[in-house]
Formats: C-alpha cells, sequence, structure tokens
C-alpha cells in the first residue's frame, strides 16, 4: 500500500513537473502564449450605430499599431464585439456568449448605461473586469464596484463645467434653465447633475424639468414649455440625432436660447443633423473631457499619423477618437500587469493608475476606492459651417 501512494505522489509530482516545463499550466480564459482576447458589446445596427462602429474602429487602429509592435509581452489583442443595437437584453446575452463561449479574457468599451447595469450581474459572478466601460455615468461606480472603470468625466462633473462656464466667462448673471434628456438612468443623472450645477454655481434650484423618451421626434412640448418660462439656457443629454430636432422646432416657433450638451453628443453627426438652426440659435456648446482632434500637441499628432498610416478613421470624427484613447488606457493596464496576466493582477495594476495622462482626453486615476474618471472638462462649439465641434476653452475643473 505504502508503494502504491508513494507511486502516485511520485507521478503527480512528475507530472506537475512536465507540465509546467510544457508550459501547459492553466491559464486565465481569453490569455494564451501569443494572444488576449477583449470582449465588448456595441451598437453596430441601431440608434447608435455610428457612435459604436466608430468605437470599434478607433480601438482597432490602436490595437493595430500595438500589434505590430509585437504586441504586449508577446502577446496580441483581439477584440470580439457583440452587436446589441443598444438594446440592454441583447447586451446581456452577448455578454454571456462573450463570457461563456468565447472565453474572453475581460470586457472593455461596452456601449450605455442601461446595458452596463444589466450585465452588472454576470461581472460579479464571473469576476470579469469592465475597462474602461463606455458611458459617463457615475453611478456605476459610486459606490465603487470591484470589476468595473471608468474612464470618462461624469455627466454630472460635466454640467458643473458646463454652469461655470455660463457664469465665469460668459458673464451671464440670472440664467433661466431648462433640462431636457432622454428618461434612462444616464438622462435622469444630467438632469441630476444639471441641478446639482446651477445650485453649486448660481444659488438656483429651479430648473425646468423636461424629459423625453427614447426615440422621441417629437420635441414641441419641451420647446413650448421653455419658451412659456423664458429659458435662456437649455442643458440637453442628448445623442446625435435629437439636438437637430429641438432646435428646428426652436427655429420654428422663434424661441431662441443657448444650448449645452453633454459629452454623448460629440458626434460629428450631431452638427450635420442641426445645420442652420444652430446659427439661428444661441449657438451650441458640450462639456467633455476629450481633446479636439485639431490641436497640434505630441499625442494628437501620433494619432494622425496611425490614421495615415492604416487608413483608418478620421481626425474629424471625436468617437474615432474615444475608442482610441480607451484602448490606450486598456493596453496600459493590461503591460502593468506583467507576462504573468490574470484578472486580478490586471485589477491591481488598474489601481496603479494616478493622473495618467495620455494627452486625448483627462487624466485618469484609479484606487481601491476610486472607480471614477477625471474632474475636469473642456468647451466645445459646435460650428456648422464646417460640420466640426471646436474647443473654445482650457480645462475647467469641478
Amino acid at each position: 500500500m505504502k508503494r502504491v501512494k508513494l507511486g502516485i505522489v511520485v507521478l503527480s509530482a512528475l507530472l506537475s513537473f512536465f507540465l509546467i516545463a510544457g508550459g501547459i499550466v492553466q491559464a486565465e480564459d481569453g490569455v494564451t502564449k501569443d494572444e488576449i482576447l477583449i470582449g465588448s458589446t456595441m451598437d453596430l445596427s441601431g440608434p447608435l450605430a455610428f457612435m459604436g462602429q466608430s468605437w470599434r474602429d478607433g480601438a482597432n487602429l490602436y490595437f493595430k499599431h500595438i500589434n505590430d509592435q509585437g504586441g504586449i509581452h508577446g502577446r496580441k489583442i483581439k477584440l470580439l464585439i457583440e452587436d446589441d443595437g443598444f438594446q440592454a437584453p441583447r447586451t446581456v446575452q452577448g455578454v454571456k456568449k462573450l463570457i461563456t463561449r468565447d472565453k474572453v479574457f475581460v470586457m472593455s468599451m461596452n456601449m450605455g448605461a442601461a446595458g452596463i447595469f444589466a450585465i452588472l450581474p454576470l461581472l460579479e459572478e464571473y469576476k470579469i473586469p469592465m475597462l474602461p466601460a463606455g458611458t459617463a455615468n457615475s453611478k456605476l461606480v459610486d459606490p465603487p464596484r470591484k470589476y468595473v472603470f471608468l474612464m470618462d468625466t461624469s455627466y454630472i462633473t460635466q454640467a458643473i463645467v458646463g454652469a461655470k462656464y455660463v457664469k465665469e466667462t460668459l458673464k451671464v448673471n440670472k440664467p433661466i434653465v431648462a433640462c431636457i434628456y432622454q428618461d434612462d438612468v444616464t438622462g435622469q443623472q444630467w438632469f441630476e447633475g444639471t441641478k446639482i450645477a446651477f445650485d453649486r454655481v448660481y444659488g438656483i434650484k429651479n430648473v425646468l424639468d423636461l424629459s423625453y423618451k427614447r426615440g422621441a421626434i417629437d420635441f414641441s412640448s419641451q420647446i413650448s414649455k421653455c419658451k412659456q418660462a423664458g429659458v435662456t439656457h437649455v442643458f440637453m443629454h442628448v445623442n446625435d440625432r435629437e439636438p437637430a430636432a429641438i432646435m428646428k422646432e426652436a427655429q420654428r416657433v422663434q424661441f431662441k436660447a443657448l444650448y449645452i450638451t453633454s459629452s454623448a453628443a460629440a458626434s460629428r453627426k450631431t452638427v450635420e443633423l442641426a445645420g442652420d438652426s444652430i446659427n439661428y440659435s444661441g449657438g451650441l456648446l458640450m462639456s467633455t473631457y476629450a481633446v479636439d482632434l485639431h490641436d497640434d500637441t505630441p499625442a494628437i499628432n501620433f494619432y494622425r499619423s496611425l490614421i495615415k498610416k492604416y487608413n483608418m478613421c478620421s481626425v474629424d470624427n471625436p468617437m474615432n477618437g474615444w475608442g482610441y484613447q480607451a484602448a490606450i488606457v486598456l493596453c496600459e493596464v493590461i503591460k502593468r500587469a506583467g507576462p504573468d496576466l490574470t484578472r486580478e493582477k490586471f485589477i491591481k495594476a488598474a489601481e496603479t493608475l494616478k493622473g495618467f495622462d495620455s494627452g486625448m482626453m483627462t487624466p485618469v486615476t484609479w484606487t481601491p476606492t476610486k472607480r471614477g474618471g477625471g474632474d475636469a472638462a473642456w468647451i466645445f462649439k459646435a460650428d456648422p459651417s464646417t460640420n466640426q465641434w471646436r474647443r473654445i476653452s482650457s480645462w475647467i475643473h469641478e
């Protein structure tokens, strides 16, 4: 019996030795000796397909650059995307597939707060980090969640920056404010942020609450209420289509105001669709965390060089820039995690970012108790003559 037991022990030891020597030790899902699988869900065919496709292309631009340099610690990055059509049930289905069938290492750039809230139980169950999440909704990380990292300046901070610009730069003494927003978790945070902003900056507690349902195309009720109330400043949480409908309705009824939107409207399509209604109004501004891709800086010039080298993306598309920046941060964390890559090491590495500045957006800091994005934003102005957003301020801090 003793000989049998001894033989089993020896055999087990030899087997372990040969597995280790042969490099066949069980690795984390999504990690092999030459590849790392990254999973994501984006809208590639629905109402925000332009945004999803732009994020995808921007991220793949940077991944292509990294892979052509030999990857990270010898591993190349591969991005797998499930098209969720910007529908939370499909987000859940897509993430289940990516985790259980495709065996991805981490999630990244999953689009939209509603879908992300829906998949939080899956991230917890399978212990899958998401870095960065594709939203600026800080409710996802307040309180902090171990597996979720936000890169973007929150919508609350963006609203505060917008209010500070109105007071400190435009020198408006007594604004009358309305908030037009999609009635969902993210729109509600923008509304809360707008109320917080004008209370903090002006002591104004009355913000006209004008929500709308997803897919709305008629904003006559909202604009009528703005006109009746004598609104001077309209804060909007919208995507690329709604500003045109809102501002054209305002032009139709001869209502003028200054419109300020969140980063969700950063698409060039926003300006293109709104067109001349921007000139009729008091203007269209945006509070956002991303740089002006037309600026002359080393980081932006390098970005332009990759666009030219790989014939991918466009300097005129800010959404490409978001995907590119997300990929930079993701790769930085993978690099810091080291060659023996595990999800726990990945999380620990993310928590070492202290003011990480890629030159493409607000610096990022993450710790065990901080999972949110930056604390500052720029103000951009829409230029309908070129269909561009152009930066008109320096960093404004919360």
